[in-house]
């Protein structure tokens, strides 16, 4: 349709054209006869249309040589402006009687045919081109679009991958932490035990979500953070500050437990004092700042990256954090000036469960 319209156009516009031509040259009532020839040579092209396309495929998805490529397009333009000659002088045979026009005299054919080539090789050539570059451009629009699939479902299967390797992780973890007092006080084994299938039911809930609200994942932390304080007792302090309007933004699921098993497998020592654990939550310039710190102690002259390399938890929040937000994130590690150890991480502060373009 749209095709239809764009030829009616260039109809209307030759036509106007060369009647206002012959205006000019005080040659006056050729309206007709000029709708007659400028509307038989553009709607013969317009019918002919599908075989230009049915050729221009070939620019396509064939390899030729240039050489016989350019005769094989010089062949199609021959055949093509032959049929379009002929198909104006029959239609304006039997159309101009119709209009009132009488007889159409369209000269000698033998040279008909070569006149009309010359132009019919240029426009022949300027459609194939503009089909040709049009169809290009739609092919790599696909490929793209494609590319960008794949890639996106290969984002979400390393975050699945990611998110699977975390939760038996922190499952077997915990079991330990329950085994190691089970023969020093039963009853408290026997308490750990059921809150850890609170924890574990919590946890199942969104277990298919990349992304949870703030507010599930500081109650996944307290409930970790009670089993650890049976264990530990009197030796560990939690202390939280959060800032409650955040409650509902996103954050990745498990984000904080392996910080925080983190601080209690090298910032508490066996026999040291108690240790104080920090974990608060603010918003800055359009993120989310979480922090987890501790009062243990610390990486000593050590480099704080080089902890990346000591276990799953750590490393698999980098990971995670770079294929959920790309460069939009940050995760850093550092000594506490007081003491301790300071994990910051920043993720864009949003309600809605999304991955931003640039990660993918």
């Amino acid at each position: 349709m749209i095709l239809f319209l764009l030829y009616t156009l260039i109809a209307v516009l030759l036509t106007g054209y060369r009647y206002l031509d012959d205006l000019t040259r005080q040659h006056p009532g050729t309206f007709y006869m000029r709708v007659l020839e400028e509307g038989t040579g553009v709607y013969s092209v317009f019918l002919l249309l599908p075989l230009i396309f049915r050729f221009a495929r070939i620019y396509l998805y064939e390899r030729k040589g240039w050489l016989r490529l350019g005769l094989f397009h010089l062949a199609a333009a021959v055949l093509f402006s032959s049929a379009h000659t002929t198909m104006m002088a029959i239609s304006r045979h039997f159309l101009a009687p119709l209009m009132g026009l009488g007889p159409y005299d369209y000269g000698i054919m033998t040279y008909r045919y070569p006149m009309e080539f010359s132009n019919d090789l240029i426009g022949f050539t300027v459609i194939v081109g503009l089909y040709s570059f049009y169809q290009r451009l739609r092919i790599a629009q696909a490929q793209q679009l494609a590319a960008a699939e794949l890639q996106t479902k290969l984002v979400q299967a390393q975050l699945e991958n990611l998110r699977l390797q975390l939760q038996p992780h922190f499952l077997f973890n915990t079991l330990n932490t329950i085994s190691s007092v089970m023969y020093e006080d039963v009853r408290l084994a026997d308490a750990m035990i059921a809150q850890l299938s609170d924890l574990l039911r919590l946890t199942l809930q969104a277990s298919r979500a990349h992304e949870i609200p703030l507010g599930e994942e500081l109650e996944i932390t307290r409930l970790y953070l009670d089993l650890m304080q049976k264990r530990f007792e009197d030796k560990l302090c939690v202390t939280y500050s959060i800032d409650p309007s955040l409650n509902s933004s996103l954050v990745p699921q498990l984000i904080l437990q392996p910080l925080l098993e983190n601080s209690l497998r090298h910032g508490m020592k066996s026999g040291s004092s108690a240790m104080d654990l920090f974990i608060a939550a603010h918003r800055e310039n359009g993120s989310l700042i979480l922090q987890v710190s501790d009062s243990g102690s610390g990486f000593g002259e050590i480099d704080p990256s080089g902890v990346f390399g000591r276990g799953l938890g750590l490393s698999n929040i980098r990971d995670r954090l770079a294929h959920l937000y790309g460069d939009r994130q940050q995760f850093s590690i550092s000594n506490r000036g007081s003491g301790g150890a300071q994990v910051t991480l920043s993720v864009p502060l949003h309600t809605s469960a999304h991955i931003p373009q640039d990660s993918e």
